[in-house]
């Protein structure tokens, strides 16, 4: 088989012959509730994740409200949601006291240089923002390892980027994504995988946007070494994602199915395997 690229975030290292890295989306499914942020914090890091993603904005600059004629209401809501940066700061802090490994999707330069100050491991570029090129170059001039999501991007888009981590000699990470909030299984296209695994040596992941806790195992066999879900401690609120974001439990099961299914895949090579030996005694001898 051959050999990709790994990437490696804090501890973990991503790629074919490691165990698939579980990240818990954070994202603002908090909506802005500060003890609700610490909660999903420790939740998803007790539950499994091996990786906590954050978002760091400024909300008024995320959406072109002239563009876009939900942008404006977009702007509101993410208003009502944000930090400021010193309650930020201190969710980074607390999030390190845990000994979670954190990194963050950066919407604009300002808060990448915030998320900078804050140290984290790596960076997500957003299905929205694979087409912001002067906040791509932003991010991989800082040469850390950059996650990008795929949702909505053709191959161009795609190569674009990831020629701009090249340049600048950023290692990353890209994720098949179907940029629906929440997203019907039947959508779910994990044949990409294989096309994004064909196409580009380094590690293939992918973002899952459907409810439940079904495809990411599906996803690990089409050969993906990252998940990310989006997470939460609240289900029943139907701001932001919370409504289809996997809870505390189901974050628990989708981590021990993903670990099964790495079981199940087993070994790459084609030999004889040791539970085949008492059946070889049976097999004819070569005429």
């Amino acid at each position: 088989m051959k050999k990709r690229n790994e990437v490696k975030i804090g501890k973990f290292i991503v790629g074919d012959e490691r165990p698939v890295c579980i990240v818990a989306e954070l994202g603002v499914n908090h909506l802005g509730d500060f003890d609700r942020a610490k909660l999903m914090i420790k939740e998803a890091h007790d539950k499994g994740a091996d990786l906590l993603k954050f978002q760091t904005y400024t909300a008024e600059k995320r959406y072109d409200a002239e563009k876009n004629p939900m942008g404006g209401q977009f702007i509101k809501w993410l208003s009502e949601w944000e930090f400021s940066r010193r309650d930020e700061e201190e969710l980074w802090k607390y999030a390190k006291a845990i000994g979670a490994t954190v990194f963050t999707s950066p919407f604009d330069e300002d808060s990448l240089e915030f998320a900078e100050a804050m140290g984290s491991k790596a960076y997500k570029v957003a299905a929205f923002e694979i087409v912001n090129h002067s906040l791509l170059r932003a991010i991989a001039k800082k040469k850390k390892p950059v996650v990008i999501s795929r949702g909505m991007a053709n191959d161009k888009e795609i190569g674009d980027a990831v020629r701009i981590c090249d340049k600048y000699n950023a290692p990353y990470i890209i994720l098949h994504c179907i940029s629906s909030y929440p997203l019907e299984k039947k959508f779910s296209h994990l044949r990409m995988i294989h096309t994004l695994r064909e196409k580009y040596n380094c590690p293939i992941g992918h973002s899952d946007h459907t409810p439940g806790t079904d495809i990411p195992p599906l996803a690990v066999a089409a050969g993906a070494s990252m998940i990310e879900k989006h997470f939460t401690v609240c289900p029943k609120r139907r701001e932001s994602d919370n409504f289809f974001s996997i809870t505390p439990d189901e974050l628990a099961e989708m981590v021990f199915k993903v670990r099964q299914v790495e079981k199940y895949m087993g070994d790459p090579d084609i030999v004889k395997i040791k539970t085949e030996e008492y059946m070889w005694a049976f097999r004819r001898n070569t005429k």
